[in-house]
């Protein structure tokens, strides 16, 4: 069925910005990627490969099995890749910091009183939870979670939630360590015995997405989020795969395929990941295991943004620096600037 006989119009109201649920992720994709590769030898894509005619179809006269359609009108579908291990996501890396500091280790809850009468006011029935709740509000309802007054309030609550007085949770109890961001993806978490330097523990993925998946759902508003928004979600299970018309590959003059930089970064991603999955079920050791995990955050994060400080930028075989995600749309040359206001 064509796409022309069913197009209703509609007015759209608003417009919200939020995180994906993993299970979303999953719902909207149409198929699963598994296999690194692309085409066969007769020039037909692999089924559950990152070139999947499910994705989308960028040839003329073919239609795409998910939604019939030719490839003019068909935007194409996404895929998901199911990570073997959680890898943090580098766009959020600031969101994650700002939360571990502000949440207790143990019990997950905000490191502020909630008991009537520890208002900084002074007041007797308020508790502190409640002032800086009605000022967050106060803001968002004048300035909105993009000003900069709304950044204030969230680094203020920060810095109370980290003050010298705040080094055991007031809910249960549990000695806090100080949270140490290693750039760009490495969290560690510095505790202190009796004013003696402690040791640091290093928080891979797995730990920093259970004790965010801890945190409840009122306790957000302190470190900026939306109660439909779960701060768990910033630590990737499953990797959305754009539609092929966003990378789609081209044929040279040769008849060889031309990959698009995407499409080469997936497939870094896809060996990793298989990799790390045949070391999981054979039993390898766990040094090798957290190696893998390390190259695999590191292809996700190149994904990403392939100019995060701090790591070495992914290069094509000649040499030359990929561009990724975040250097589509940036800047002078992005899609923002160049296509969508171009002169």
């Amino acid at each position: 069925m064509s796409r022309k006989s069913t197009m209703i119009p509609k007015r759209i109201a608003q417009i919200r910005f939020g995180l994906m649920d993993p299970l979303e992720i999953k719902k909207m994709s149409a198929v699963e990627v598994k296999t690194a590769d692309t085409y066969k030898d007769d020039g037909h894509a692999y089924k559950q490969g990152l070139m999947d005619p499910h994705m989308g179809v960028i040839e003329p006269g073919l239609r795409c099995p998910t939604d019939n359609c030719l490839y003019q009108e068909s935007p194409g579908h996404f895929g998901h890749i199911q990570l073997e291990l959680p890898v943090i996501h580098i766009g959020f890396v600031n969101l994650i910091k700002t939360t571990l500091k502000a949440t207790c280790n143990n019990c997950s809850r905000i490191l502020l009183h909630g008991e009537p009468g520890t208002s900084p006011m002074g007041s007797d029935d308020e508790s502190e939870q409640d002032y800086y709740r009605k000022r967050i509000r106060d803001v968002i309802t004048k300035h909105g979670v993009g000003s900069t007054e709304f950044s204030k309030i969230i680094k203020e609550v920060e810095k109370v939630t980290t003050g010298t007085k705040r080094t055991l949770c007031m809910h249960c109890q549990s000695p806090q360590g100080k949270i140490i961001l290693d750039k760009p993806t490495t969290f560690k978490e510095k505790t202190e015995v009796q004013g003696q330097t402690g040791t640091d523990r290093k928080l891979n993925p797995r730990d920093v997405r259970e004790w965010l998946s801890g945190i409840p759902n009122e306790d957000l508003i302190f470190v900026g989020m939306d109660k439909q928004n779960r701060p768990e979600w910033v630590v990737l299970k499953v990797l959305p795969v754009p539609p092929i018309t966003v990378r789609p590959s081209i044929t040279l003059d040769s008849g060889d395929r031309s990959e698009d930089d995407l499409t080469h970064k997936l497939v870094d991603v896809l060996r990793i990941n298989q990799r790390l999955r045949e070391n999981r079920d054979s039993g390898a050791p766990q040094l090798i295991v957290e190696d893998l995990w390390e190259l695999l955050q590191y292809h996700i994060t190149t994904y990403f943004d392939n100019q995060t400080s701090g790591i070495p930028p992914a290069r094509h075989r000649s040499g030359r620096t990929l561009k990724t995600l975040t250097q589509r749309l940036k800047g002078k040359e992005g899609r923002f600037r160049s296509n969508l206001s171009g002169k």
